[in-house]
């Protein structure tokens, strides 16, 4: 599922947000919005593992609040399900959402040490449209274990609301892309019925150690 090669990107990406003031319509002024909500980002993650005790709990609910607050999960959450999301009722749209968010949190939490002796570089940053930015940047590992990971950020930077990340592109592979490929690919297989996806959702949360 989505994030299971790459989930440091993810948790990296999971902090900090800012405000696009109202009225922001030049490129450049979106670019520079974009750009400073990924530096508050790995701030705010560098401040949280500097007191982090390891404390799962405590973990997960800091994964939660920042999916919450600094993601657009609703529009995140739409676009994984595919065209699928159409035929879908209320209840059914409801009730994946909510695993949707759980398995993400539950996957980046199990994988939440790797983002140790992570050090990121600020890359360069160009519109794509008039409602994205793509930002980029290098994690690189302090402890020359792991190699260079480039990484692009979409956020959406819609006039005079705040930026949200959409998706993470790590060398150019998009990861939200790849969950829909995967959602779209278990409804097929389950006769177009959107409740193949919800209990394959069901099935990873309830695994005693789901696969990442």
């Amino acid at each position: 599922m989505m994030f299971r090669r790459h989930v440091i990107a993810v948790g990296m990406a999971s902090l900090g947000t800012a405000l696009l003031p109202a009225g922001l319509v030049s490129a450049d002024e979106r670019q520079d919005a974009a750009s400073a909500l990924i530096d508050r980002m790995i701030a705010d993650l560098k401040d949280f593992l500097a007191t982090d005790t390891g404390d799962v709990e405590a973990r997960a609910a800091e994964i939660d609040r920042v999916l919450g607050t600094y993601f657009d999960m609703e529009t995140i959450t739409r676009f994984s399900a595919g065209q699928y999301w159409r035929v879908a009722d209320t209840a059914q749209r409801t009730e994946y959402s909510g695993l949707f968010r759980d398995v993400l949190c539950g996957t980046i939490v199990r994988n939440f040490d790797q983002l140790d002796g992570l050090d990121y570089t600020a890359g360069a940053s160009s519109a794509k449209g008039d409602k994205f930015v793509m930002v980029s940047g290098t994690f690189t590992d302090t402890k020359g274990v792991r190699p260079p990971v480039k990484v692009n950020w979409r956020v959406l930077t819609p006039e005079g609301s705040p930026p949200r990340v959409f998706d993470i592109e790590i060398e150019n592979l998009s990861l939200l892309v790849t969950q829909k490929q995967e959602n779209v690919a278990v409804i097929r297989k389950g006769r177009g019925q959107f409740t193949a996806l919800i209990d394959a959702m069901r099935a990873r949360l309830d695994a005693p150690a789901h696969s990442n």
